[in-house]
């Protein structure tokens, strides 16, 4: 069997990202006779390549995304008489060739969701992109021979707003990878607090431009933890566009506390672990999530998490975490609060994590994929 994926996004260490390269490279230690096409925009994404013959990348042009999806990649699987195309990151080809058997992972359908229940992002290029996903993924949905979604929100999602039968949706959850455990190099950890300029005990949140992040909230909740704990603490914001760190700094200014916030960009890999491994609490106030997987990469590292109810959330965190209201910058500061000044409570946050995380693994997901695979390949 000749399976091809689009696997532009394994480079790409955060998110769906994540998804990719970890089912890749999980899938080449499984043992089999299947071959593997890999997709891609650039060539550079080859030193993220399994070390296995099965599997073979495939640079195809233009990059420009929506001619690459919709025209070159259905023209390069047929040259390459692909039996089942796999396309993990919510959208794919409308068209693909008669012989091949299409496989779509949509990871959550926030952009089919009402606006009462997720704001727009003011971001130019994200509303872009919902509207190009709004009008394809239903129709790639109900093409397709199945749909595979990463948790069983998700699934009830994709019933609810897709309109697809419960039949052809499976579930194959993510997991932390192996990077993400307690680090006990006391140098390497310093040398990153110092890198950003983290002098005192800190809060991490992975934050967004997208409403969805609660970026604005969570600053709120943080100057609200400040005059109410009279501590030093420090807020640690990564993941932020250059272009939306200034609006947030502002809001900061206006609150008195922009010098205890450290914004940043995206971090390597290993610069995330050790801020998780050096964060007091790892806060996660999403409004929705398909999966959630920062929260198992917090919670592997021993960090105690603090989120939202909401989405998939619940299903991930299990009872590892505590949950607040993210609505309220006052639920999500007396969340945290609990966290920093209860020391017992913080450890049992990190022992139940430690469990929570074993539930989930990366070779599980590798097995059920390639068992689909088969089931596809054969009807």
């Amino acid at each position: 069997m000749r399976i091809g994926i689009d696997a532009r996004l394994i480079a790409y260490r955060r998110g769906m990202g994540n998804f990719v390269y970890n089912l890749i490279m999980e899938l080449a230690k499984l043992p089999g006779d299947e071959q593997y096409v890999l997709y891609v925009d650039d060539m550079k994404e080859e030193e993220f390549a399994p070390c296995n013959s099965r599997f073979k990348f495939r640079k195809i042009r233009p990059s420009f995304y929506p001619i690459w999806e919709q025209l070159t990649l259905p023209l390069a699987v047929a040259r390459d008489h692909v039996d089942i195309l796999h396309c993990p990151a919510n959208t794919a080809p409308l068209l693909v060739p008669g012989n091949c058997r299409l496989i779509l992972t949509i990871h959550d359908v926030m952009y089919l969701l009402p606006s009462r229940l997720l704001p727009p992002s003011p971001s130019f290029y994200q509303r872009l992109g919902r509207i190009y996903r709004r009008f394809l993924v239903p129709r790639v949905a109900h093409r397709a021979k199945v749909v595979v979604t990463v948790s069983y929100c998700s699934r009830q999602d994709i019933i609810k707003y897709i309109a697809l039968p419960e039949n052809r949706i499976y579930v194959v959850q993510e997991a932390s990878g192996r990077v993400y455990r307690p680090v006990e190099n006391t140098v390497a950890l310093e040398s990153v607090r110092k890198k950003y300029t983290l002098d005192r005990p800190f809060i991490l949140a992975l934050a967004g431009v997208d409403p969805r992040k609660n970026t604005s909230r969570l600053i709120e909740a943080f100057a609200k933890i400040l005059i109410e704990t009279n501590r030093s603490y420090q807020l640690a914001m990564i993941g932020l566009p250059s272009s939306a760190r200034h609006r947030f700094f502002q809001e900061a200014r206006k609150l008195e506390i922009d010098n205890q916030i450290v914004f940043s960009g995206f971090v390597p890999e290993d610069d995330l672990v050790a801020l998780y491994n050096l964060a007091e609490v790892f806060v996660y106030p999403s409004l929705y999530e398909g999966f959630g997987l920062p929260i198992l990469e917090a919670m592997a590292c021993g960090t105690p998490v603090v989120t939202s109810p909401r989405g998939s959330i619940p299903e991930v965190a299990g009872d590892a975490a505590i949950f607040v209201d993210p609505l309220s910058a006052e639920a999500i500061s007396h969340g945290i609060k609990r966290v920093l000044t209860d020391h017992e409570l913080a450890r049992r946050l990190r022992e139940k994590g430690f469990e929570r995380v074993k539930s989930f693994s990366w070779r599980n997901a590798a097995i059920k994929m390639l068992q689909i695979y088969k089931k596809v390949g054969q009807s």
